[in-house]
């Protein structure tokens, strides 16, 4: 049987992004809920979870990919709301995203499925929700934590100004028994637009 690696592709972080993100998130430790944060190295907006692909079918993704993004432009996006999966009254996974989905981005996402469905994976039926994930709740919540936390996320100081997002990475996930660490296999730069 071939070797199996579990990966993803997605848009890497502006630094000035990340860097409010992570000041977020040191806020939101400060109110000591059981929630596993995200590592700084592991904050990135998914757009396509590929699963477990055999080895020997990445360069064949990747020569899809390499063409395929050559045609694509970096979009620009306003990290500037948040929330819960799979709801407010439970939730599991706490997220930033975006005011608005560009069609850049859309573009984009529907370019990677379009490279990945090439070699045999198949979508989500799901709608696609893009988002960065902030950390995920380690047990339920109580009432009395769930509203500390978005009271908190209410007062963050959210980036201002949008910004563009111009790598796309494909990306291992390794499985360790804390939380997993992130591989950068290849990565690419998306042409950005002359203003």
């Amino acid at each position: 049987m071939s070797e199996q690696w579990r990966c993803f592709m997605a848009l890497d972080l502006p630094e000035p992004i990340q860097a409010q993100l992570l000041a977020i998130q040191a806020e939101l430790q400060q109110l000591g809920l059981p929630i596993r944060w995200s590592k700084p190295e592991n904050l990135h907006l998914t757009l396509q979870f590929l699963g477990n692909l055999a080895v020997e079918l990445l360069p064949d993704l990747q020569t899809k990919l390499n063409h395929a993004l050559t045609q694509q432009t970096a979009p620009t996006l306003n990290c500037n709301t948040w929330g819960y999966f799979p709801n407010a009254s439970q939730p599991q996974v706490v997220w930033a995203g975006f005011e608005q989905w560009p069609n850049d981005l859309l573009q984009l996402q529907q370019a990677v499925v379009g490279c990945s469905s090439h070699i045999g994976i198949i979508a989500e039926t799901r709608p696609w929700h893009p988002h960065i994930t902030l950390g995920y709740s380690k047990e339920r919540l109580t009432k009395h934590q769930i509203e500390q936390l978005s009271s908190q996320l209410q007062a963050s100081q959210w980036p201002a100004t949008p910004a563009i997002y111009p790598t796309c990475q494909l990306i291992r996930s390794i499985s360790q028994p804390q939380a997993s660490s992130y591989q950068t296999l290849v990565t690419w730069q998306l042409n950005q637009a002359s203003t």
